[in-house]
């Protein structure tokens, strides 16, 4: 059977990942044990920006390896499955012009556009994934890629 085509398109992804709410991040333990952990996240201009706090042991397995991976997905059953995968590289992201914007967007998507707290926090750190590798799924397209599949075999027979 010939491969569908389930993915989103761009416009499609950005939406998703500006709606969505929480990521699961996986990084490189010290080990090379692979350690996984949900995270709020904004998607800003192709990048994923984190925040979290300095010493934890997501943040120092990003900033020793920087190799990371993420995933956003949902759907309660298999025909509305649908999600993003985000590999990388995770940087420090303090001196990103693209930094207030992010943070202004965290504000509205999880504080109701209200102050920051963590702020007043210490050892707080902005993170960006620079996206190397991005795929995409929606389950909610098999029966339309396969009513196309399906056309175009036809097609070909005629």
């Amino acid at each position: 059977m010939a491969k569908l085509d389930l993915s989103l398109t761009d416009d499609e992804r950005d939406a998703y990942l500006g709606e969505g709410r929480t990521i699961r991040v996986a990084t490189v333990g010290p080990e090379g044990v692979p350690h996984v952990v949900p995270l709020w996240f904004v998607w800003h201009d192709g990048t994923l920006f984190l925040n979290s706090t300095r010493g934890n042991p997501t943040v120092e397995n990003m900033l020793r390896d920087g190799r990371a991976a993420g995933v956003v997905d949902d759907g309660d059953t298999y025909d509305t499955l649908r999600g993003v995968v985000i590999t990388g590289r995770v940087e420090v992201a303090e001196h990103d012009p693209r930094l207030p914007e992010a943070e202004r967007l965290w504000s509205d998507k999880y504080l109701g556009g209200n102050e920051p707290p963590y702020r007043r926090w210490r050892n707080r750190v902005w993170l960006r994934l620079v996206p190397q590798r991005v795929a995409s799924w929606d389950f909610r397209r098999i029966p339309d890629a396969k009513a196309r599949r399906d056309a175009e075999r036809q097609a070909e027979r005629a």
